[in-house]
């Protein structure tokens, strides 16, 4: 059990606990989770590894390792960082995978969630989930990239259905199996008391949202942990199980240097992340940065800047020419 208090009485505080578990069927463990504080805010992140083994393991400790290290370095523009940290980690994780033969085909789910003050980034890859829990309701906050879920938003297939389908546990997209990866970015606003809750799907396909909601809003972040592990593990736990819990205890708002889409906050903006900046340029559209270089950037006349300064430059050399004839 991970558990992370802050004392200090300032500023924003997120009590924050984690657990994972192998199950009750599997040998070994392919989820990975980490909570703490970072500069800039606080890091929540649960992977749920794939492809045999201890391939999966390693995919998924390394997903939440280097997103973490990225993180730690640079979160000043928490969804830019959040992008660019993930793209880092599909292509290390690629690169090991080509270089251990023996690991290729592994992949990982990933679902982040930082908190930079009064404001919340969700990144999601896969079907590990992120809830909202307030006011004793809960919100899943994440789209899972799943067959069943695919199906679900066509109307094909009704929840009740998917839950007991037997593709369920087919993902359509995951972190280090291919050289683009498909990322879901969100925004929601925090209050004080809120709760977030990410988990595996080991989790999610056993316990229903009336069941982690009663536990979630009635115990501290150690606690409900507990619980939901507890209560997985009494319907059997076919799968690894593992849970994050955090409450914001105090909320400081504050001025941030970067816009918020004016669309639905919890409609992600999905790019591919590849080995280009293309997708981390649609996500630093999507959240535009307050500083000069960066309005700049956004002017209309930006693309013609050369041309503009080009043009100057000729008519003030044609002045100067004409001045000394």
């Amino acid at each position: 059990m991970t558990s992370i208090a802050n004392n200090k009485q300032s500023g924003t505080i997120v009590l924050m606990s984690g657990h994972s578990e192998t199950g009750n069927v599997r040998s070994i463990n392919q989820d990975s989770f980490h909570v703490s504080k970072i500069a800039g805010g606080y890091l929540a992140i649960v992977a749920d590894g794939m492809g045999g083994h201890k391939t999966g393991e390693v995919a998924s400790q390394k997903a939440v390792e280097i997103v973490r290290r990225e993180l730690s370095r640079n979160s000043k523009h928490p969804p830019t960082a959040l992008a660019k940290a993930i793209q880092t980690a599909n292509i290390e994780i690629l690169d090991y995978a080509i270089e251990n033969p023996d690991h290729k085909g592994m992949g990982t789910t990933l679902t982040a969630v930082f908190i930079d003050d009064q404001i919340g980034f969700v990144a999601q890859i896969g079907d590990s989930r992120a809830y909202l829990i307030r006011d004793n309701q809960i919100h899943q906050l994440t789209n899972d990239h799943s067959w069943v879920a695919e199906q679900v938003r066509q109307g094909i297939l009704t929840q009740d259905e998917a839950q007991n389908h037997r593709m369920r546990n087919i993902i359509t997209n995951a972190l280090g199996h291919s050289e683009e990866v498909k990322l879901d970015i969100s925004h929601f606003e925090l209050k004080e008391g809120d709760k977030i809750f990410l988990c595996s799907d080991g989790i999610s396909m056993l316990l229903d949202d009336n069941l982690i909601n009663k536990i979630i809003s009635n115990e501290s972040p150690e606690n409900a942990v507990s619980r939901l592990i507890l209560e997985a593990n009494k319907r059997g736990s076919p799968d690894n199980i593992t849970a994050t819990v955090l409450e914001v205890k105090q909320l400081q708002r504050k001025q941030k240097k970067y816009n918020l889409p004016e669309v639905n906050k919890l409609k992600p903006t999905s790019v591919a992340l590849g080995e280009t900046m293309s997708g981390i340029d649609k996500i630093e559209d999507a959240f535009p940065k307050q500083d000069l270089n960066s309005k700049l950037k956004r002017h209309p006349w930006y693309p013609y800047r050369l041309w503009i300064l080009g043009s100057l430059y000729m008519i003030l050399l044609i002045i100067i020419l004409g001045q000394l004839r």
